[in-house]
């Protein structure tokens, strides 16, 4: 079963880099993504962290205003 999450923990390169960041303030933190998986996601200021940098998350959402202008 341990090859498993470790095959979910490279599947992609935000899951590979093994750095997770808190939605509210910022707070980030280097991560053992398999063991994420099998024991549970950190979590920060009550929620769970997003493997997606604030800057990544600001191009998705451009990216969203703009498809949903079409």
């Amino acid at each position: 079963m341990s090859d498993l999450y470790h095959v979910l923990a490279t599947a992609h390169p935000s899951l590979k880099r093994g750095r997770v960041w808190c939605y509210r303030c910022g707070y980030t933190e280097q991560v053992d993504t398999a063991s994420a998986f099998r024991h549970g996601w950190p979590k920060h200021c009550g929620e769970t962290m997003s493997i997606d940098s604030p800057e990544e998350r600001q191009r998705l959402r451009a990216a969203y205003q703009e498809e949903q202008r079409e």
